[in-house]
């Protein structure tokens, strides 16, 4: 046998070899899908498809630990009111909306410790052109998801589901359209109370307050004049429950 003959030999061995493995590999395919009730390839397109619907439409969970969470805050206030502190997170994520807008905070009490921060995402609006717009905003859950009391102060983490018409613009560019779908989404904020102003004063930084005259940070609530310019500053009462963060759950 010559060397052509022994090549095409080889070939042909390997393209047999090859024909072998693929045959045995969609037989196994074919039998996990016919397991698992998928007799076509179509029914795993439609699969993909329903998902990404649910994940457009179907309400989100707001998870939490709200059981386990809620007799240990009674127990330390027994005043507290679960349903005051969601409204307050309703109230308080309504105003972000609109500050997102409206592209300025304004004076609204409720966000008086995130301004600074609400502020820079504005800034970050206004430098690149970008516009939003939120309509026909409905709340559906709440759950308790952390909660520490420390320093004179309580904290607690909400995780909550909403859903939203949503509108973005870079420019004249629309990103995302209202009409499109309503959007299903989830946030999780946090909030504090201060129940013992001179304990908190003592270790924690106001990070949210600042100066109405020059704008400088107010580190302490014992301080009745501002550190740089020396104005006069207005009481802070903290006694309320105010939102220091929140971002939305991808």
């Amino acid at each position: 046998m010559n060397l052509i003959g022994i090549i095409l030999g080889v070939i042909i061995g390997v393209v047999i070899f090859l024909s072998i493995i693929v045959f045995i590999i969609y037989k196994k395919l074919k039998r996990f899908g016919n397991s698992v009730g998928f007799n076509k390839l179509n029914d795993i397109e439609e699969l993909i498809k329903q998902g990404e619907y649910e994940a457009k439409y179907n309400k989100k969970n707001a998870t939490g630990m709200t059981k386990l969470l809620l007799p240990k805050i009674v127990n330390d206030f027994p005043n507290f009111s679960e349903s005051e502190l969601y409204n307050k997170v309703e109230t308080s994520l309504m105003l972000i909306f609109k500050s997102l807008e409206e592209k300025k905070v304004g004076n609204n009490e409720e966000l008086v410790l995130i301004k600074n921060n609400l502020n820079e995402v504005i800034n970050d609006y206004k430098q690149n052109k970008i516009s939003v717009l939120y309509s026909d905003i409905k709340f559906h859950r709440h759950a308790l998801k952390y909660y520490k009391k420390d320093k004179g102060a309580m904290k607690l983490t909400i995780s909550t589901s909403l859903e939203y018409f949503y509108e973005k613009k870079i420019g004249n560019k629309t990103i995302s359209k209202k009409e499109d779908y309503k959007k299903q989404t989830a946030y999780t904020t946090e909030f504090i109370y201060v129940y013992n102003p001179l304990e908190f004063s003592k270790g924690e930084t106001l990070v949210g307050i600042n100066c109405p005259n020059c704008g400088a940070p107010v580190k302490s609530l014992n301080n009745k004049v501002c550190s740089y310019c020396s104005s006069g500053l207005e009481d802070i009462n903290l006694k309320n429950w105010y939102i220091i963060s929140y971002k939305e759950n991808y």
